[in-house]
């Protein structure tokens, strides 16, 4: 599972408590590992960032926020310049990534936005390019630009090192609405709609207040 935490910055952040990955994501182990939980951590502390059930502020509020988030995050130098449209761009691609996550839940709503989402990632793909990165421990793509832009680029270098390991599919958001947390899903299916066990049982609880409900009501009628 995740655990949402925030430093003394302020800035909240994703880490990872399980003991690793679960079988099948092609991750392998060692150094292997280490990146696949790089890749997935910057990406489920971005979408974090967000307003939602376990973290109702918003992070990424002004251009100061997004400075510290993302040079906290390692993505761009303290020094860069970043701008409102900076802030107003982030947004835009929390919001796509968001409802990628989302659509693998079966959040409802989801999926009529998802093919937008991917339109705009796939448009934005273009603004943010990649480049590999050939060395003698293997080949990743790291961002073509420095900057804003470059940080930007990262996450979705992020995006292609877990999807190169087969990873991607398990970048999901909780499914239960008063939590809406990024999670990487350790099932060995893929099965996962929830962050934790809490918030699966709170689920079960909801949706069996709600048959009981819908049973008065039908018998009442």
């Amino acid at each position: 599972m995740q655990q949402h935490v925030a430093d003394a910055s302020g800035v909240r952040r994703t880490k990872s408590t399980g003991t690793g990955t679960s079988a099948g994501t092609g991750a392998g182990t060692g150094a292997g590992l280490s990146e696949l939980c790089e890749s997935s951590d910057v990406l489920l502390g971005f979408v974090n960032t967000t307003p939602h059930g376990s973290g109702p502020v918003e992070l990424l509020g002004d251009s100061a926020s997004l400075t510290a988030w993302l040079t906290g995050a390692g993505l761009m130098a303290a020094d860069a310049a970043v701008t409102r449209a900076d802030v107003v761009a982030a947004h835009e691609l929390r919001a796509a990534l968001c409802t990628v996550f989302l659509s693998r839940s079966g959040c409802e709503g989801s999926a009529d936005r998802l093919p937008e989402a991917e339109q705009y990632l796939a448009r934005i793909a273009e603004r943010y390019p990649l480049k590999l990165r050939i060395t003698a421990e293997g080949c990743r793509p790291v961002p073509a630009q420095t900057g804003v832009l470059g940080a930007f680029a990262g996450l979705l270098g992020a995006a292609a090192d877990l999807a190169s390991r087969g990873a991607w599919l398990r970048m999901k958001i909780c499914k239960n609405p008063t939590c809406y947390s990024g999670f990487f899903d350790r099932t060995r299916n893929t099965s996962g709609l929830y962050c934790s066990t809490a918030c699966s049982s709170q689920a079960a609880q909801r949706a069996y207040r709600n048959r009981i409900k819908d049973a008065s009501c039908a018998q009442a009628s």
